[in-house]
């Protein structure tokens, strides 16, 4: 029999722990409450420069005891909430066992008073800060609703994009901070919990023979972070806010704080979530046209060119023929998803000890149906188990405990721990031919992918093996129900992660702290490609990863308060740190399955090892200081010291500074309507390490080294396995890269703090940026890793914030946020973006990040570059013929000089695009999947102190996708587009759905008719009449001649959250015995406005970059939750 979690065990637990460290005390208590008498739950009440304190609950009522001596000395006792204007006042004794103390705090729309955490243990008034940090509660983040932190924070951020990789349970998301200045490190920024550095890794597994774009979905680090847990968010945007962070936070700093304990009466709280979800969008897949080519049916055929269908909704429908069936395979493969999240949390403490501990467990199911969904919708599955039921799916358990305790007056030791469990159901997705997309949509209409199992030999059946004979098949992809029941990709992950810190004040001017954090987790995954998946021949296929991630991180701060030594209004901290990485992965995999469904390594014929090490080493030394002239100008400068493994040994140390300013002119200057006003400048540097090992030059053990054509040598000799140089020489001069970032700025408060203005423009440039550069074969190697690109970012930042109504009974509050970002590559390997315009492309450098995304000097990061037809603005020399039929060559640029606009169609004379012109090769499109500008709309509105409405419309604008998936199901014949084709039965008056100037007229028009993003036709045949048939969509319009006619306006307004809170009433829970409760229904991305057509504008290929290309993605869903809160 299992134990039962009893939360009345833990209840009375939590409070022994508390009555434990008693002793005599005055209780101090009261009510925190706004301006307009409503109460401000979780406002902090601290007595100040002790650790005594505690936090209001949902009545806005705190309590908390202090031992009566520090009651007899008169102290100051402190009251604030974020958004608040703080309270100090003195608190005095009357020998009572009792002190009632009640404060009422006003709005301050800028959260000036807010103290806001600036890294490595220092923390200042948001008021003095010279840079741009934005905070967020902990009751933002909730309240969306996800499950991953990352994903909850879209549209709360201005500068921090978020793209959410797909709609699957468990799965990750892509973000970044004020565009991207890297090209071979990572884009996203450094994690601090609670003052140390944790892992946000998204690692990816499967097999080598597919780029990431098709693997598993994995789950990314990020999402072990309890919701719950957190307390705020602080998130340092640009480098001068980052640089004590040196040579890890280029990219910005996302540091957390969690809940901590607090001393009075244990609190405790028990949450409950239930969720759906679903698909947000149908793909356009057309019903019109059956399984062929050329027309007619081909069993097996791959294409979907075969006869038009007499099914409903298609022109030529007769009710009195027999009618041909359809399959709607997206809604026969979907369903609602569900979740469902428990959360247990309890907090309190003495005057010397306090704790918070929380536990939890969460669970998604996507919106794929089950596999006992499936046998609904056959007649029999034979008695078949498959390899799982719930394809996708993601569970969650974690356990946190933070405490402290004051050993004495000056010392006290604070600690943390949290430990998560996480299991993880993925489908594999996306670019690859195993994945679901892939034979979801490009099965033709007519086929029924039901059962996927021949029912005669249970073999893998599709579209293109109806009746698979042979274990192994002849797939040219696979049955998406094989894809969800029988191909497996699992992931279980055990992670630890905490810190424990010592706070020793050894004088009343000087604190010294010592904090060591670790971050361990195992991750163990397996993937399974049974005999008959499409993959290596359908021979079946094993892969089993152990991953080791572990980060250790020690850091040591002495501050010094200059106000109490020197009487000068400065502070300096001065401190080390020293951090250790290390990963490990260990993979073997297993081909030739022997007997089918037995999925261990003994029983594949061939098995292959390949083990990763890494370990990396960084040292630093950091120095910051304050100094406040005259309580109106405030300045920061500091500078950091990093040495790290990585760096080249002769470079091995390097420094990162800033400087920072701000000035409170209100204070001098009195400004009609201004009630604040403050001027800000900062100068920051930050860097980004290099790879692990780049310094080194290392061997390889291939079974062949081939040079060109001219020589390949067996690389074994009587059975023993030889070595070569690497094809990549080591670099000993390797330096991280650099941003170096300029940053001005403005605050506002305006109308008696009804309205509040942050504006910040900022100039980054990252220099020394690592890239692979070609290098001459003497050296005996191919390439090297090197330092030698500028990257530029500049953009501004806008935030207003409105209280346009406060009173008791109804109150508003409205937020806009707007950021843009343009990104330039200036230069590469000492070729800036003007010289390349003039060179030949094959000798300008360029590095490829996916498919068609490039970076190349001259152009934004991540610009599209492919194949196109003859187009308008590349200097192409198009081929055409003349009336006589002979070939002729035309300078388009040039003969249809003030005519055209760049990325306009040159058509030839029979009123086709040009597909073969001269020299044909890739061109820049002038097209990248960089947003234009990013931004929300939020609004909050309060009734009678009960009800909360809210919601939050998330933009963003420019930025476009490149649509492969578009073009390959033009050539298969299934994308939506394709049911306006020509067919030849069109023009055959045999054919029962003839009608002379109506049938005869479908699949005709203009090239003009289905150009994109504008474009115009221009040529001799622009107005010409052309068949829309199947060589057009096959060749023409398919993946080989053209992307930039699918590549899509990426930009979208979404509904991205809304939510109705409820605040129960006190005679509904003193009846249930309760000290409050709150209800809450909230949905998420309900609804979304964009043009692009295929499955969701924000979609992301790759898991942990933005790539703007979509094949095959996934799917994104709306969801919607009910949420309650008991509290004891």
């Amino acid at each position: 029999m299992k134990p039962k979690f009893s939360p009345y065990l833990f209840f009375h637990i939590c409070c022994f722990i508390t009555t434990v460290f008693a002793i005599d005390v005055v209780n101090i208590e009261g009510f925190v409450i706004d301006d307009v008498g409503s109460p401000l739950v979780g406002s902090n009440i601290i007595i100040k420069n002790t650790t005594h304190g505690g936090a209001t609950n949902t009545d806005g009522f705190y309590q908390f005891s202090i031992p009566t001596d520090v009651a007899q000395s008169s102290p100051l006792i402190f009251a604030s909430y974020i958004g608040y204007r703080s309270i100090t006042d003195t608190l005095f004794y009357n020998n009572e066992k009792e002190i009632i103390k009640n404060f009422q705090l006003k709005r301050d729309v800028l959260d000036l008073e807010s103290i806001v955490v600036t890294g490595m243990g220092a923390s200042r008034y948001k008021e003095k800060l010279g840079v741009s940090i934005e905070s967020v509660k902990g009751e933002a983040v909730v309240k969306a609703g996800e499950v991953n932190m990352i994903t909850s924070l879209r549209g709360n951020v201005p500068g921090l994009e978020i793209r959410k990789t797909s709609g699957d349970a468990g799965t990750n998301a892509f973000f970044r901070i004020r565009g991207t200045g890297t090209i071979s490190g990572s884009h996203e920024p450094l994690i601090i919990v609670d003052g140390s550095p944790v892992s946000n890794r998204t690692y990816d597994s499967g097999g080598s023979e597919t780029s990431e774009r098709g693997h598993p979905e994995s789950s990314s680090r990020t999402g072990d972070i309890n919701v719950e847990d957190i307390e705020s968010i602080e998130v340092l945007k640009g480098a001068a806010a980052s640089a004590i962070y040196g040579s890890r936070a280029s990219n910005g700093v996302i540091m957390i704080t969690t809940k901590s304990g607090r001393t009075g009466k244990t609190q405790l709280t028990y949450k409950f979530q239930a969720g759906i979800s679903g698909i947000n969008n149908r793909y356009p897949v057309q019903q019109w046209f059956g399984q062929g080519k050329a027309g007619n049916f081909i069993q097996g055929e791959a294409f979907s060119w075969g006869k038009p269908l007499n099914s409903k909704g298609s022109p030529w429908f007769d009710s009195s023929r027999d009618l041909d069936q359809v399959f709607d395979h997206i809604d026969e493969i979907s369903d609602y998803g569900n979740s469902f999240d428990h959360n247990v949390s309890a907090y309190g403490g003495s005057d010397k000890t306090t704790f918070y501990l929380s536990m939890s467990k969460s669970y998604e199911k996507s919106h794929w149906i089950k596999f006992s969904d499936y046998k609904k919708m056959v007649s029999t599955v034979f008695g078949h188990i498959p390899n799982r039921d719930v394809p996708s799916d993601y569970e969650r358990y974690t356990v946190r405990l933070k405490g402290s305790h004051l050993i004495r007056d000056n010392l006290t030791l604070i600690g943390s721990m949290s430990y998560v469990n996480v299991s993880v159901n993925s489908v594999m997705r996306a670019h690859t031919t195993d994945g679901l997309g892939k034979g979801l949509l490009s099965t033709p209409p007519d086929f029924d992918l039901k059962p996927y199992l021949n029912p005669v030999t249970q073999y893998h059946r599709s579209s293109t093996d109806p009746n698979a004979l042979t274990p192994e098949g002849d797939h040219s992809w696979n049955n998406p129900y094989w894809v969800l029941y029988e191909a497996m990709q699992k992931q279980h992950v055990d992670r630890l992660y905490g810190s424990i810190q010592l706070d020793y004040q050894p004088t009343d001017w000087s604190s010294l702290k010592y904090t060591i954090g670790s971050d361990y987790s195992l991750d163990e995954r397996t993937e399974v490609l049974p005999i008959g998946t499409y993959r290596e021949g359908g021979i079946g296929r094993l892969i089993r990863e152990d991953i080791v991630d572990q980060e250790f991180d020690g850091n040591l701060v002495f501050s010094i308060d200059g106000n109490k030594l020197f009487n000068l209004p400065m502070n300096l901290i001065m401190g080390h740190n020293l951090n250790s990485r290390y990963f490990r992965s260990y993979e073997i995999t297993g081909l030739d399955q022997t007997l089918p469904n037995y999925f261990q390594m003994e029983n594949y014929s061939s098995i292959y090892a390949d083990e990763r090490l890494t370990l990396r080493h960084t040292e630093s030394f950091f120095i910051q200081g304050t100094y406040d002239l005259f309580d109106e100008l405030y300045i920061t400068s500091a500078i950091r010291n990093d040495g790290s493994s990585t760096f080249g040994p002769a470079d091995r140390r390097h420094n990162f500074r800033k400087f920072s300013a701000a000035w409170n002119f209100s204070k001098r200057l009195k400004i009609p309507y201004v009630n604040f006003g403050k001027f800000r400048f900062a100068f920051g540097e930050a860097g980004e390490q290099p790879n692990v090992y780049t310094i080194y030059s290392g061997y390889m053990s291939p079974t062949s080294f081939s040079a060109g054509d001219k020589v390949n040598l067996a690389m074994t000799y009587n059975g023993l396995t030889g070595y070569r140089s690497d094809d990549r020489i080591g670099n000993m001069r390797i330096r991280p890269e650099r941003r170096t970032e300029n940053e001005f700025g403005i605050d506002l408060s305006l109308l008696e703090d009804k309205l509040g203005i942050n504006f910040t423009s900022y100039n980054a440039q990252n220099s020394d940026v690592i890239f692979t550069i070609d290098v001459i074969p003497s050296t005996g190697s191919d390439e090297q890793t090197a330092n030698g690109a500028i990257i530029e970012n500049k953009g501004i930042e806008f935030v207003l914030n409105a209280n346009p109504i406060r009173n008791k009974n109804f109150t508003w509050n409205s937020r806009f946020i707007y950021a843009s970002n343009n990104n330039m590559v200036l230069e590469m390997n000492g070729i800036t973006g003007d010289q390349a315009r003039s060179m030949d492309y094959s000798q300008v450098p360029s590095v490829g990040i996916s498919k068609f995304s490039e970076v190349s000097p001259g152009h934004s990061l991540g610009e599209f570059r492919g194949y196109t037809w003859a187009r308008f603005g590349y200097g192409i020399t198009a081929k055409d013929y003349d009336e006589n039929g002979n070939t002729v060559y035309i300078n388009i640029d040039s003969v249809y000089a003030d005519q055209w606009k760049r990325n306009d169609v040159y058509i030839q004379r029979d009123g086709y695009p040009d597909t073969d012109w001269l020299n044909r090769e890739y061109v820049w499109t002038g097209y990248d999947p960089n947003p234009d500008w990013t931004g929300s709309l939020y609004n909050e509105i309060e009734l009678f102190g009960k009800i909360k409405f809210s919601c939050l419309i998330d933009i963003s604008m420019g930025g476009y996708i490149v649509n492969y998936t578009k073009n390959a199901l033009y050539e298969w014949g299934t994308h939506g587009d394709t049911e306006d084709r020509y067919h030849l039965s069109f023009d055959n008056p045999n054919w029962y759905g003839y009608e002379e100037g109506v049938s005869t007229e479908w699949g005709k028009g203009k090239i003009s008719d289905i150009l994109n993003n504008g474009a115009n036709a221009i040529g001799p045949g622009a107005d010409e009449t052309v068949e829309f048939d199947e060589t057009f969509y096959t060749t023409i319009a398919g993946r080989k001649f053209d992307i930039i006619n699918n590549i899509e306006d990426a930009s979208y307004v979404k509904l991205r959250e809304i939510s109705l809170a409820y605040q129960m009433s006190n005679k509904y829970t003193d009846y249930l015995g309760l000290k409050s409760m709150s209800l809450r229904l909230s949905a998420r991305d309900l609804i979304t406005w964009a043009k692009y057509t295929g499955w969701d504008p924000e979609t992301n290929m790759y898991q942990n970059r933005i790539s703007g290309e979509d094949y095959f993605n996934q799917p994104q869903t709306w969801g919607a939750n009910f949420t309650v809160y008991f509290n004891w």
